[in-house]
């Protein structure tokens, strides 16, 4: 199995700083086509519409393409007050979702993203301080030219990841998966071209999880050896299938202690991975780096305690009620929380990462 790590990637300039330390400029053109503070924008309908019109945008993405809408519908004079929209409109979207997680990796993201270019370069980063700090116009037209670059870049960090993941994959092994990830059928997918691997898959199914079906027939038709089995028999499969040396699976929040969020039986799957005797066998997830989220859990926590709003199954408070309550994640869609010492690493498209460094990533990327 390789074992080499990437090169670290120039970070982005480094520093904090608030909306109180954003330069303030008047917008030089006023549109009267643009509504004011938002009011006839919906940005709840807008980011379900842009979820909905491309089945490869991740949630953090959409959020991200929602708020860049925001921009362009809204009419602001000067950059706090464009903040302070893109603040109160976050929290809509956030409010909206019962598991609002990934959108908030990504909402976050976009706000250092928008703090930094109104800040405009250092001194450290460019190696003088005499460049020039973008307008404030100039910064919203910038995010509203490149609108589709985020979706492009996001897409273009899977192939990135499936490049480094493939590596993992061993020949004449067999690689053990869950969950439907995008990312994690990019991977295979890219191992199964190399001539010179041979591997087989086991793909763990539930009726819940449509997902995993699409990506089951996916590797199918790249003529992969595909076997399905459901949860209940996986701890039997780790224990007696030898060849297993790879469980992999994608998520759809890294937290910033190197934990994962992912869909339920995630963490079970990890925890069985470690303790179930049979060979040494690895758990890797693979995730974009967008889906980092600046929130730390508290030892090992209900997803409830970091903002999930799903059924509290340490509590007989629900017994008899119906699973799906308005406002309440669906059972289908319910996450679990890993912990990093499960993980032996997480596959990004800057390369193979310990949970540990993901820490020294928030500090320097977002």
């Amino acid at each position: 199995m390789a074992t080499d790590q990437p090169s670290k990637p120039e970070p982005a300039p480094a520093g904090k700083t608030t909306a109180e330390q954003i330069p303030i400029r008047t917008n030089s053109t006023s549109n009267d086509s643009q509504h004011e503070n938002g009011a006839a924008f919906d940005i709840v309908r807008t980011y379900r519409e842009l979820l909905n019109s491309d089945r490869d945008l991740t949630m953090g993405v959409a959020a991200i393409e929602s708020l860049i809408e925001l921009l362009r519908a809204t009419s602001s004079s000067t950059a706090m007050e464009m903040f302070e929209t893109v603040k109160k409109e976050t929290a809509k979207l956030l409010a909206s979702a019962p598991n609002p997680l990934p959108l908030l990796a990504g909402a976050d993201l976009f706000e250092q993203y928008l703090l930094r270019s109104l800040r405009g370069p250092t001194a450290s980063a460019t190696g003088s301080g005499s460049d020039r700090v973008l307008s404030f116009d100039e910064t919203r037209q910038h995010l509203l030219d490149n609108k589709d670059l985020f979706a492009q870049r996001a897409k273009a960090d899977r192939d990135s990841i499936a490049i480094w993941g493939s590596r993992y994959v061993s020949d004449g092994r067999v690689v053990l998966t869950a969950g439907g990830s995008r990312t994690v059928t990019k991977i295979l997918l890219r191992a199964a071209s190399d001539a010179s691997k041979h591997f087989k898959v086991i793909y763990v199914v539930d009726e819940h999880n449509r997902r995993s079906d699409v990506a089951v027939a996916q590797l199918r038709e790249a003529g992969l050896e595909v076997e399905t089995i459901s949860p209940h028999k996986v701890a039997y499969v780790l224990g007696n299938q030898k060849q297993i040396n790879l469980v992999l699976v994608g998520t759809e929040v890294v937290m910033q202690n190197g934990g994962i969020i992912s869909g339920m039986g995630t963490a079970q799957l990890a925890h069985l991975t470690k303790t179930v005797k049979g060979g040494i066998k690895r758990f890797y997830v693979a995730a974009e780096t967008h889906k980092i989220c600046r929130k730390t859990p508290i030892a090992y926590p209900m997803v409830n305690r970091v903002g999930v709003n799903q059924k509290d199954i340490s509590k007989f408070d629900n017994v008899g009620v119906d699973l799906d309550v308005p406002g309440m994640v669906a059972e289908q869609d319910e996450v679990d929380y890993t912990d990093p010492e499960l993980i032996d690493g997480i596959i990004t498209e800057q390369g193979v990462k310990m949970t540990s460094q993901i820490w020294e990533m928030v500090d320097n990327y977002i």
